[in-house]
């Protein structure tokens, strides 16, 4: 987390009239204690709450891209590297330097279909390779 996230996050407590305890639950609810222990995933988690408390940011800490305006078959491979991203705590930045390096593109939703589904089955075999790495440290 860094201080532009906890300001949000303090920012949305505030603006949707939250309580402390109330505040203390939502936290507690994705696993955590303070903000300062949230990730990517569970920030986003959490802004997504605030959001459907009312809460509006113009914010480009959560770097989601628009699918909706994306041709129809590029649309469900999006919110795939969507949830991949977000499982392995990554941002779009990074899914966007491995198309500039693999496919010369500045960003992956440029891609064209074949190419992104290229891109999501690499970023499948990570996500993979990842989840074994934490099962063989937990398992030590």
């Amino acid at each position: 987390m860094n201080r532009n996230q906890l300001a949000i996050i303090h920012i949305a407590k505030k603006q949707v009239g939250m309580t402390d305890d109330e505040y203390r639950d939502l936290l507690g609810s994705v696993g955590v204690e303070s903000s300062k222990d949230l990730n990517n995933k569970t920030f986003s988690i959490v802004i997504n709450h605030f959001e459907q408390l009312g809460f509006k940011t113009k914010s480009k800490t959560r770097a989601k891209r628009k699918v909706n305006n994306l041709p129809n078959r590029k649309q469900p491979l999006m919110k795939k590297l969507e949830a991949i991203i977000l499982d392995m705590d990554k941002s779009w930045a990074y899914v966007d330097s491995i198309a500039k390096r693999r496919f010369n593109v500045e960003a992956a939703q440029w891609l064209e279909v074949s190419e992104l589904q290229k891109l999501v089955q690499m970023m499948v075999i990570h996500q993979k390779r990842q989840q074994k790495k934490e099962m063989r440290r937990m398992v030590k």
